[in-house]
């Protein structure tokens, strides 16, 4: 698959299958088909979305976090994104991979049809969001879904191959032989309760002891139990929050670096600044002005 010529070939053509299509008692309405391109970025910040997001690395790797949850996602690993899920993702520097996702929203057609498929797709509503190896021919899809696209196929024809695609997905998902390559634990009521605590006191210095003393153990069991169960460390869970805190702040010009640090919960400036362009690969300021060229 020659990926640098299909990047120049087929945006035009994803461009035009971008809107509304009607199959069965299903709307599918795909906001954005395209190979990714990600620059001179290093991250992408937390954020969610109203919309679905696919996302297949074709090459190379990258770091994304879905919650606390942290995954390199590698070639041929993908992951689905459903409505209101926070994520993030950070990239290597020399931006050493390649990928193709997708974006798009359902919507149950009201009236009478035949031949239901809502039923089918809605169940990515409920996907269980981490990294999966590809076991299952998804990209022997996509790879004929790029060479029909490149050959002259119709805007119908690729969008119905689309369709395809998100029933395989689906069914990949109810398959108890499906492949998830890593080991998660879903949230339980101790991360849950650490993740409250911490998003409570994200505007003021972490207090570990008394963090560890609310739930009856030791700070040190209690670090080993959220590591175990997370894949991070409580402060560095703690400087997620933090962090995404800060990116939010930097939008208002009225507040100053120095401002913005205490207000994140960050012990002095110097801290933050470091750990933000450690995580996001810019300094504040830096990332200040991005947000105000890019607006």
């Amino acid at each position: 698959m020659d990926i640098p010529a299909l990047k120049v070939q087929l945006p035009p053509i994803f461009n035009r299958l971008c809107h509304e299509i009607t199959v069965n008692d299903t709307v599918i309405d795909w906001i954005d088909i395209t190979f990714e391109q990600i620059g001179n970025a290093t991250s992408c910040p937390p954020h969610s979305h109203t919309w679905f997001e696919f996302n297949y690395v074709l090459s190379g790797y990258m770091i994304t976090s879905f919650g606390s949850v942290s995954r390199t996602i590698r070639e041929g690993d993908f992951f689905l994104i459903p409505p209101g899920v926070v994520h993030s993702h950070i990239y290597t520097k020399g931006n050493p991979h390649e990928g193709f996702s997708f974006r798009f929203r359902l919507r149950e057609l009201n009236g009478p049809s035949s031949g239901s498929i809502y039923p089918r797709l809605a169940r990515l509503g409920s996907w269980r969001v981490d990294g999966y190896r590809d076991s299952s021919g998804l990209l022997d899809h996509l790879q004929y879904f790029f060479h029909d696209a490149a050959h002259g196929g119709s805007p119908l024809g690729l969008q119905l191959m689309l369709v395809q695609f998100l029933e395989k997905l689906a069914a990949v998902q109810q398959s108890d032989k499906q492949n998830i390559p890593y080991e998660a634990e879903l949230p339980d009521q101790l991360v849950k309760k650490v993740e409250i605590y911490m998003e409570g006191v994200y505007g003021d210095q972490l207090n570990a002891t008394a963090l560890a003393a609310s739930l009856h153990m030791s700070y040190g069991h209690l670090s080993r139990l959220y590591k175990r169960r997370t894949g991070m460390t409580i402060i560095e869970r703690m400087n997620q929050i933090r962090l995404a805190k800060a990116c939010h702040l930097l939008e208002d010009p009225q507040l100053s670096i120095k401002e913005i640090a205490a207000k994140a919960g960050f012990p002095d400036i110097y801290y933050f600044s470091k750990a933000f362009k450690r995580k996001l690969g810019v300094s504040p300021s830096i990332y200040r002005k991005q947000l105000v060229q890019s607006n």
